[in-house]
């Protein structure tokens, strides 16, 4: 259907810049998660096809910032062009695909996949943000690792430590790691490359994860060990590893807590920045900026509690608690 529809020089003249830079970024963190070439080639045209259409019918607008009436007409589109119902729902999911990826972008003010609120698509939950307690992650990784499962346990205190997003942490690479405290270059959000840092820790359990896996020729870090063989760690097993990981940290606090890999990231900054942190010790929004690779110290801030309750409670001499 895309050439039918999709005019090369309509496109690289007519399309809004912005709207073109969206689906490149969404297409690279595509690919970082492992996608197959055809998977994302396939992506690809999907969003010709719907950026195409947006000139066409909706003035050109920024995908940010289409309205729940504008998609559903685009659906109707769709069908006025006699594209059959398994297409036009491909296109309808990459288009939704897209926006949920604009709303997890740290860097984007783009906070609801109105996408979701089209009749007939598909829902996914919107993400809650949840925030462990630093000793609650030293005791989960204890059990992790007194239950035997030290592959998960290494993700969870590198992913923890480092304070990266899931896609980062599966990027890592095994050569050197047991020599060093940072990792290969990693390529994150808005095809940003950087490394991962981690502590004294994290590389003893790389070291004793290392020595269990023994001798192969795979090159990534987080890799399962099968009596068949070894295959790298995919993006949605980590998934998997979080909702474990929740069912053993429920068992051990003895209520029901659960969380997902990106609550990891959020309590690592925030247990950094209020000091309650096994060394004690609080870092400037700064600092904690670099650590999380984030252009803007706002970005890092939203990841942060929100203590604005406490400090009114101080000023009246109370507790947070009284004030409500």
């Amino acid at each position: 259907m895309a050439y039918k529809i999709v005019d090369k020089l309509e496109y690289e003249t007519k399309i809004l810049k912005e709207n073109k830079e969206l689906i490149k970024d969404f297409l690279q963190e595509k690919k970082a998660n492992g996608k197959r070439p055809k998977t994302i080639y396939q992506y690809g045209k999907d969003a010709e096809i719907i950026l195409t259409l947006i000139y066409r019918h909706f003035n050109n607008k920024s995908l940010l910032d289409m309205t729940r009436k504008d998609i559903r007409s685009l659906s109707l589109i769709f069908k006025d062009m006699d594209m059959s119902n398994a297409r036009v729902n491909r296109l309808m999911s990459t288009l939704r695909s897209a926006l949920e990826y604009f709303v997890e972008d740290d860097e984007l003010e783009y906070d609801n996949n109105i996408g979701k609120k089209v009749k007939g698509l598909p829902k996914q939950p919107v993400r809650e943000i949840i925030f462990l307690e630093d000793d609650w992650i030293y005791k989960l990784k204890d059990e992790l690792v007194e239950r035997g499962e030290i592959l998960i346990a290494l993700y969870l205190m590198l992913s923890y430590i480092s304070a990266a997003r899931k896609n980062e942490v599966i990027q890592v690479l095994k050569q050197g790691l047991s020599e060093k405290f940072s990792t290969n270059v990693v390529i994150g959000k808005r095809a940003k490359p950087f490394k991962l840092y981690y502590n004294q820790e994290v590389q003893d359990l790389i070291k004793e994860y290392i020595k269990l896996r023994g001798e192969d020729d795979v090159p990534e870090l987080l890799v399962h060990l099968f009596k068949t063989g070894k295959k790298k760690v995919e993006y949605g097993t980590i998934t998997s590893w979080c909702e474990y990981m929740s069912k053993v940290l429920s068992e051990i606090l003895g209520e029901a807590v659960k969380f997902n890999a990106h609550a990891l990231r959020h309590s690592r900054l925030e247990a950094l920045s209020s000091g309650k942190n096994k060394d004690n010790q609080k870092y400037d929004l700064g600092l904690l900026q670099v650590l999380a690779n984030h252009s803007d110290p706002g970005t890092t801030k939203s990841y942060l509690q929100n203590h604005d309750e406490e400090a009114i409670a101080q000023i009246f001499g109370m507790t947070p608690e009284q004030l409500k």
